[in-house]
């Protein structure tokens, strides 16, 4: 007995709960057990030592004695696994730990990810499989290996408020739950001056960040940044958007909406010397503004340079100079920026100023010209023209609206409209009228010319097919179409010396109309007029040189009008043909067959170059409309073509008239020879012509012949 007590005194004596997935650590030695399948009050005890270990089947009661200390088997309970175990002896250490384990501590919880420790707090090491989860969802699975005690840091993204994380093959598991997030990237800070600064803080481990400016809904700049850890990050735009969104992406979209106020720019103060313009502006706002200014005259640029650049801070001034034109009164100065306008009007001067946009104008007979006049100013002005013929008549309109007078703010525009009449009575045509328009004792001096009207189409079957031509006035020798009611307006001819005839002919005829045909002189006076009875073409032979030509008539009518030159009698002409504005060289001439009737008429034609000649009866009414001697439908009494042409034919006891035309280009003779005889044509004509002739004339005696057997 004394000697168990000394023993006593020397040691410890205590109870332990060991699990069967624990280890008790005695010192440096270790206690694991295990229980038999087969025999559940067997318990298999082992302890390890360094390189020392024993393993010890144990009933209840039953001890081990290992390195001084004596291990009792007390009870198990087999529904835990747990062994009550008796200790006694010398020890100065005792703990109780798991074989594996793990513990999961947060380190960071941010919007864009979680940040976790995973700790070893085992005996022995982990080498297994780590699968993170949420709600049986695998977040991430990783191979996994930790001594006792080490620890590895895990980041898990996105971020979530409940995790899992369970060791595949231990089966032992830790929940996580994450009771808020930070954000990762805050924007600490908007400003702006001429530039628009954002200043961003990363709260966490490096990243890279998307910093996008909207503007209006659109993306109006953006940024690539990378933000180091705990880095704050000024970020610029050049710009000076006072309003709009900043949008920050780092996986996770952040947006700050700004709104600056306005800068407020005025206009202090204008003078110009010279050419150079000076400009006073005033930033009166609370914000610095930086654009563009620039002159404008009804909305042109009209300053140099086109912009300047400006700069102005709150409550600060500044100076511009523009070059402008030295006779500018009104002006409008344009201030710009991205998001900022603002215009002012400038007056340099008060005395009223009047400019005539268009100083001529051309017009026609029976139209209307007009003429833009700027008036600047600030003033009631009275609008008059003075120098114009009685027969023009004058408006002024201002915004589609006819005016007299008109109250100028800074300028306006008004139109001129002049009316111009169906005849030049007063003036001459194609020559230039002066006249003035008066606007509160200001005159502006402007010119007027007025041409002809009645562009006709040319008569002739093939003509309009060769060329759409249409000029201010109409040509010598070719046959015009006309149509009227009444009367038609004047018609300008080309400048044509020597006697002329001036007919008409066609349609009008057979319908029985009387038409008259009216010579007038370039200023519209009437010198002459046709006295020809009713239903027969009506025709003036005279030697103006500048006229115009007008038709009378009968309600509608239509017909031919043919102006050409006139030979009074055949008399041998020399002439040099040119090429004219319709594309082709022609010289048409009605010759007086009245005196020749009965006899033949030889013409022949001599030329250094190769045209043609043509020969037409022109007495009858059909006759006169088979002449068109641009037409490769030849109708006339013969027609040839060559540097030499000869040809004959008879003239009829009714003839009034006969027509030549020469169509080409060449230096031209024309002979004419009068004689008795049998008409001949040689070139031109052919036996197969005069037979058909002579049956025609056989079957029409038939014809009257059986009329009369029959009546």
């Amino acid at each position: 007995m004394f000697i168990f007590l000394l023993f006593v005194g020397n040691a410890f004596a205590l109870s332990v709960e060991l699990g069967i997935d624990e280890v008790l650590i005695v010192d440096n030695t270790t206690v694991t057990f295990d229980v038999a399948q087969n025999n559940p009050g067997l318990v298999f005890l082992t302890l390890e030592r360094g390189n020392e270990s024993i393993l010890k089947a144990l009933q209840f009661g039953e001890s081990v004695f290992f390195n001084g200390v004596n291990y009792t088997v007390g009870s198990v309970d087999m529904d835990t696994l747990t062994l009550k175990l008796h200790i006694l002896g010398n020890y100065s250490n005792l703990e109780v730990v798991k074989r594996k384990d793990f513990e999961v501590t947060l380190l960071e919880s941010f919007d864009a990810y979680i940040k976790v420790k995973i700790t070893n707090t085992g005996y022995y090491e982990i080498d297994d499989t780590l699968i993170v989860s949420t709600q049986g969802v695998t977040v991430t699975e990783k191979k996994l290996y930790l001594k006792p005690n080490k620890d590895i840091i895990l980041k898990i993204k996105p971020s979530y408020t409940q995790l899992t994380f369970t060791l595949k093959n231990a089966k032992i598991s830790k929940s996580l739950t994450i009771p808020s997030f930070d954000e990762l990237v805050t924007i600490e800070r908007i400003w702006r001056d001429d530039k628009l600064h954002i200043l961003l803080k990363n709260h966490g481990d490096p990243i890279n960040v998307t910093v996008k400016l909207l503007f209006s809904g659109m993306t109006f700049d953006r940024k690539e940044v990378l933000l180091e850890s705990k880095e704050e990050r000024e970020v610029t735009f050049e710009t000076d958007v006072t309003q709009g969104t900043i949008v920050v992406d780092y996986s996770i979209i952040k947006q700050e909406s700004f709104y600056f106020e306005s800068p407020a720019i005025s206009l202090v103060n204008v003078t110009k010397e010279g050419d150079t313009l000076y400009i006073w502006l005033k930033n009166e706002g609370k914000t610095a503004f930086s654009g563009k200014a620039t002159v404008y005259q009804n909305g042109v640029i009209i300053s140099e340079p086109y912009y300047r650049d400006v700069k102005i801070g709150p409550n600060e001034e500044v100076l511009l100079e523009f070059v402008v034109p030295e006779d500018v009164q009104i002006l409008t100065l344009s201030v710009v920026s991205p998001t900022y306008s603002v215009a002012f009007p400038i007056s340099l001067k008060t005395k009223l100023n009047v400019k005539a946009v268009n100083s001529y104008a051309r017009g026609i007979l029976g139209g209307t010209t007009s003429y833009a006049i700027v008036i600047a100013g600030n003033e009631k002005v009275v609008l008059g023209v003075e120098g114009l013929p009685d027969s023009i008549k004058a408006y002024f309109y201002y915004d589609d609206t006819q005016v007299k007078e008109l109250d100028v703010v800074q300028s306006a525009q008004v139109s001129l409209v002049l009316k111009l009449p169906n005849l030049p009575q007063g003036f001459a045509l194609n020559e230039p009228i002066l006249f003035n328009v008066t606007i509160n004792g200001i005159e502006v001096p402007l010119k007027l010319e007025v041409t002809g009207i009645g562009i006709l189409p040319v008569y002739g079957d093939n003509w309009l097919a060769k060329i759409n031509y249409t000029s201010e006035y109409h040509h010598i020798g070719l046959p015009y179409r006309i149509v009227g009611n009444k009367i038609t307006p004047p018609f300008v001819f080309e400048h044509w010396k020597g006697e002329k005839i001036a007919i008409i002919y066609g349609r009008y005829i057979r319908q029985g109309k009387d038409l008259r045909i009216h010579l007038l002189d370039s200023s519209g006076k009437i010198v002459a007029s046709s006295t020809q009875e009713k239903g027969r073409s009506d025709y003036l032979i005279f030697n103006q040189s500048d006229f115009m030509i007008m038709i009378e008539g009968e309600n509608y009518f239509d017909g031919v009008l043919l102006v050409a030159e006139y030979l009074n009698e055949p008399k041998n002409i020399s002439f040099e043909l040119k090429r004219r504005e319709f594309g082709e060289g022609l010289r048409t001439f009605i010759i007086n067959a009245t005196s020749l009737r009965g006899q033949r008429l030889e013409v022949s034609l001599d030329s250094d170059k190769q045209v043609e000649l043509r020969a037409y009866y022109f007495t009858l009414n059909n006759e006169k409309e088979n002449l068109d001697p641009l037409s490769t439908n030849f109708k006339g009494v013969f027609k040839g073509r060559g540097r030499t042409i000869k040809g004959e034919f008879g003239i009829r006891s009714y003839e009034d008239f006969v027509a030549i035309a020469v169509v080409g280009e060449g230096n031209v003779t024309l002979h004419f020879k009068v004689s008795g005889g049998r008409p001949e044509v040689s070139e031109l004509t052919s036996r197969e012509i005069y037979l058909l002739i002579l049956g025609l004339v056989v079957l029409l005696a038939i014809v009257i012949y059986l009329e009369k057997k029959i009546g």
